[in-house]
């Protein structure tokens, strides 16, 4: 009984797991800037476990921290760039692409339409139930921002 929980939990825990893997080799390969910004998302990862109840981070909730810190990563790249400080530009442009290699692959505008206009015939023109839908679809695929702009595009073409 025990080895299936265990199991279960690995399974869930897999991006974690990954970052592990993947540093222990940087660090073999003495890729000292890589190592810094897996070990960093990896302690992301263990802070919102703490906040969450026992046995509830799974690999969504992971995916959301590291698309959290994908957006932090993207708005100080804008503001260092903003700044003239090219040195921090290089850096953050390498942690954005450490970042987007551990996320799933992001879905098309087109396809994410087609999810949008399924759900609105589904649910109706109700905004909420809309974004609910099409985010538990999504599966953190795609930020909520992007969707509700399409989701409020969508809507407002129907009404």
């Amino acid at each position: 009984m025990k080895s299936a929980a265990k199991e279960l939990k690995t399974h869930e825990n897999m991006l974690k797991d990954k970052l592990k893997q993947d540093s222990v080799i940087a660090l073999k390969n003495r890729d000292s800037h890589k190592v810094e910004v897996l070990r960093y998302l990896i302690s992301l990862i263990d802070k919102k476990a703490l906040t969450l109840p026992p046995e509830a981070m799974n690999e969504t909730e992971e995916i959301l921290v590291l698309q959290k810190e994908l957006k932090n990563k993207e708005e100080s790249r804008e503001m260092f760039d903003k700044a003239g400080r090219k040195d921090l530009v290089e850096g953050m442009d390498y942690e954005i692409v450490v970042v987007k290699e551990y996320l799933p692959e992001a879905i098309s505008e087109e396809k994410l339409t087609e999810m949008v206009n399924k759900a609105i015939d589904t649910v109706g023109t109700n905004f909420g139930l809309v974004m609910k839908n099409v985010l538990v679809e999504v599966k953190g695929r795609v930020t909520g921002d992007v969707v509700s702009k399409i989701v409020k595009q969508k809507i407002s073409e129907r009404v």
